[in-house]
């Protein structure tokens, strides 16, 4: 086939506003989606602008993919095995051929590190683990609120729930405390217990709450419960391009989304920076003109 102004890998927000962009900048582009989008597992977000009684994350990928659709834009649902630059342009392997592109925009998002219970992904759906106090932590309401890990990260995440709730828990389910005396002095004149025991039992109630049982203890009863696990970003592609990374292995990028490989653009949470759909919608926009205006310049146009 002849070569696609652009290549979208990754259907989450990020990558479909990308793609309707570049559509509507009458730019050839297909979208590459392995349905890993992190917003799918979004079970209501009640901070996205426009939304006065919210949206589930399914449903906004839904109106953005029929969206895409009115533009004729094709969705492909595969993943793909390697990236390869080719002059001013690249080579995208797929695992059934190959496509070639004058620009790639990388929306593959990252891998939140849950917790080790049953069915984790399901609970996320589910609203009885929590991913994000800035997305929902104003329906935490006074609640008590579970932080699971044993890091500063767990830590910072406990202190910052504290606009939320004053019943704060961190639990590291048996794992060893990396935190330093100054941090749990700080957790310690803030009122946020630590609890150490290794986990019994995570069951799911009302309201978004769990019951949650440690070894050694009695229940604790309708808590809320964040993971504070970390992320692992699905940057692989951009690793194996050459692209450059940052220490935590987000792609580095400049403020027009572009890296360190001409041509090759990355958005939303697989980039450093503030993990919100509007965050991600954002660079999508940014990238789709900035590969817009590379063609272009290309095309000496």
């Amino acid at each position: 086939m002849s070569a696609l102004d652009a290549v979208v890998i990754g259907g989450g927000p990020g990558g479909l506003t990308a793609a309707i962009y570049l559509a509507r900048l009458h730019r050839k582009v297909v979208v590459l989606d392995s349905r890993q989008s992190r917003a799918s597992l979004i079970p209501r977000s009640h901070n996205h602008p426009a939304f006065p009684n919210g949206i589930e994350g399914p449903e906004l990928l839904e109106r953005m993919r029929n969206q895409l659709g009115n533009y004729g834009v094709e969705i492909r649902h595969t993943a793909v095995s390697a990236l390869r630059q080719d002059g001013d342009g690249l080579l995208v392997d797929l695992q059934d051929g190959q496509l070639e592109t004058k620009n790639v925009i990388l929306a593959t998002g990252i891998e939140d590190n849950l917790p080790p219970v049953d069915h984790p992904h399901d609970l996320v759906r589910s609203g009885h683990i929590r991913l994000c106090p800035i997305c929902d932590g104003f329906e935490i309401a006074g609640r008590p609120v579970i932080v699971i890990g044993a890091t500063e990260r767990a830590a910072a995440e406990a202190k910052f729930i504290r606009s939320f709730t004053q019943v704060i828990t961190i639990a590291t389910l048996g794992q060893p405390l990396h935190m330093s005396d100054k941090t749990i002095g700080r957790l310690t004149e803030c009122g946020i217990a630590i609890r150490q025991e290794p986990l019994r039992d995570c069951v799911p109630v009302e309201n978004g709450a769990v019951d949650l049982l440690l070894d050694g203890s009695e229940p604790m009863h309708k808590v809320v419960l964040y993971s504070a696990l970390g992320v692992t970003p699905r940057s692989a592609l951009a690793k194996q391009l050459g692209v450059e990374l940052e220490e935590d292995g987000r792609i580095k990028v400049n403020g027009h989304q572009g890296t360190s490989v001409p041509g090759f653009y990355a958005v939303g949470d697989v980039v450093t920076g503030l993990n919100q759909l509007g965050v991600s919608m954002a660079q999508g926009e940014v990238a789709a003109v900035a590969a817009h205006n590379r063609i272009r310049e290309l095309n000496d146009d």
